[in-house]
């Protein structure tokens, strides 16, 4: 589902920088860039253990399009979904 940093900032009682910056203090890492690595590791999980073409991984993963989600994995992974999934399909 889409994520609302405010309203999650909202939902805690804080506001979304006093929640980054507790957020980040505890994790190391913002909320958003937290979110988008269990959005790419369920993208790669999918990869290796389905057939599903990347547009229905995307949107499982809360991406728009398969092209987005394209974009991001390869900039995060170093490579792209299908390269990906060829060298990690069982």
């Amino acid at each position: 589902e889409p994520f609302a940093m405010r309203e999650l900032a909202d939902w805690l009682g804080l506001t979304p920088v006093q929640l980054t910056r507790r957020f980040r203090a505890a994790y190391r890492t913002t909320p958003s860039a937290y979110v988008a690595d269990l959005r790419i590791d369920r993208a790669c999980r999918l990869l290796e253990e389905t057939a599903l073409p990347l547009e229905a991984i995307a949107q499982r993963c809360g991406y728009d399009n398969g092209f987005y989600l394209s974009r991001v994995f390869r900039r995060r992974k170093g490579a792209t979904p299908s390269a990906y999934r060829k060298l990690h399909r069982v």
